[in-house]
């Protein structure tokens, strides 16, 4: 019987498929991209924030280490800066908060007091003593606002009732708009005013922190020193140095690089039909997506986790001692964490938009279209709620702009934004408790949006082989 006769039949032996058929499309196309001078340039810029927050880590451990020596420029401003940091973090602006409101009721105490004794014929001046003090011992202009810590103090806050901490969630509000009203109003104010978005989560993370800190003192002197509070501080601190390298000038490089590379990845494909060339080999669809996600993660590793890990190493090289390690051991893991929280949903993005069109042009206008519009529109709506509250202020003795200040910390519009949606997730992944808005409304919606992304990507991938 001829050859021609037999017909199609079926095939008996299984195909040998592995599962690194995505690393050759990965290799090749960050080749391709590679050839863009003005993303050699873009990579260079990206690199060079490192040098600064390197000598930010350097000046914090010197500050550590020399903290109560006095030296000349520019040793001389490591105290009053470090000093400004630690007071903008919320727990530490909470307790000094609780602490001042403490010492007012206290004086008020005092005061009813000596006037019922001074009433009744009795001298009081020897008997009882005013509180004097905030709870913070002031070093003297407006960059030292912070030097010691009361224990006795430190304990009030750390023995707080739940019904204590209700009645200072206000209270703490109050005071941090009311400071933000002096300043716009002249009155004296002791140090920079912290923002940030009040809440009884922060104020339990207080609570806490009171709590460790009574184990700072380590020379029994019934305060704590300002060196002591830098060291526990020491985490926290670096920290807020590398999220401020992710949200600052690594944020915008990543919108750019990935506007430039993703956009191509899949439209190119189905414009010149190489979807024939792919599945001609034993190459699954995911594998297909796992190369294009590829390409676009190293490039994204290349601005986010390698400078941050180089930059966590360049810290702990200049640190005087190595004991840094110690205390700041999980900080590379929160590098690698929110550089998956940044580098999955953009990836999944912008490859959705390239696979939805032919002209790789119209994904790279939708994907900036989207970051630059939707930040417009967080701010816009924000702008508009800060104008609604101020319309509705009925307190006489605060300031009308308050209710823009209170609309910007709530971000009841931050989800508009996925520049600010993604920033509240990194304050999350690095313990900032910086984040404006609602942190379970930021993972839903980019888990939402990643959902999407993979059923309309399957689809689009599919689709050139589905009989």
């Amino acid at each position: 019987m001829g050859i021609n006769n037999l017909g199609y039949r079926k095939w008996e032996l299984m195909p040998k498929i592995g599962n690194h058929q995505w690393t050759t499309i990965t290799s090749f196309g960050v080749r391709v991209a590679w050839r863009s001078n003005w993303l050699r340039r873009i990579f260079l810029l990206a690199w060079l924030p490192i040098l600064v927050m390197g000598v930010a880590l350097f000046v914090l451990e010197q500050s550590i280490q020399d903290v109560d020596s006095d030296r000349s420029f520019p040793m001389n401003l490591v105290r009053p800066v470090v000093s400004v940091i630690i007071m903008q973090r919320p727990e530490i602006s909470n307790i000094v908060m609780i602490t001042a409101i403490k010492k007012q009721f206290d004086n008020v105490a005092t005061q009813l007091t000596q006037g019922v004794l001074g009433s009744l014929g009795m001298d009081v001046s020897e008997n009882i003593d005013t509180p004097e003090g905030d709870g913070m011992r002031p070093q003297g202009g407006i960059f030292d606002s912070i030097e010691k810590l009361d224990i006795e103090d430190l304990k009030f806050v750390a023995d707080m009732s739940p019904e204590m901490l209700d009645m200072m969630f206000g209270q703490t509000a109050e005071r941090m708009m009311g400071g933000i009203g002096g300043q716009r109003r002249g009155q004296p104010v002791q140090g920079p005013t912290a923002l940030f978005k009040q809440s009884k989560h922060k104020l339990l993370r207080s609570q806490e922190v009171a709590r460790e800190l009574l184990e700072y003192d380590e020379d029994d002197s019934g305060v704590i020193e300002f060196d002591e509070l830098v060291t526990y501080m020491r985490p926290t601190l670096w920290a807020q140095i590398l999220f401020t390298f992710f949200i600052i000038p690594q944020a915008f490089s990543v919108v750019i690089v990935i506007g430039m590379v993703a956009p191509k990845l899949i439209s190119r494909d189905m414009k010149n039909r190489a979807f024939l060339l792919y599945y001609s080999r034993p190459i699954k669809p995911w594998q297909y997506l796992l190369g294009k996600c590829g390409i676009v993660w190293i490039f994204l590793a290349g601005l986010t986790t390698i400078p941050a890990l180089i930059l966590y190493c360049m810290g702990v090289a200049l640190s005087p001692s190595m004991s840094v390690v110690l205390v700041t051991w999980d900080l590379p893991l929160r590098i690698i964490l929110a550089s998956v929280v940044l580098c999955v949903p953009t990836t999944l993005f912008a490859l959705t938009l390239s696979s939805l069109t032919r002209e790789s042009i119209y994904a790279s206008f939708g994907w900036f279209a989207v970051w630059i519009m939707g930040s417009i529109a967080y701010g816009i709506m924000t702008v508009v709620e800060g104008f609604v509250r101020m319309n509705n202020n009925v307190d006489p003795d605060q300031p009308n702009f308050v209710g823009f200040v209170e609309s910007g910390l709530d971000g009841n519009w931050s989800w508009l934004s996925p520049l600010q949606t993604l920033e509240n997730l990194q304050s999350w992944v690095f313990g900032m408790d910086q984040e404006t808005g609602s942190i379970g409304l930021a993972f839903a919606l980019v888990s939402l949006v990643c959902v999407i992304c993979l059923i309309i990507l399957r689809r689009r991938i599919v689709a050139p082989i589905r009989v």
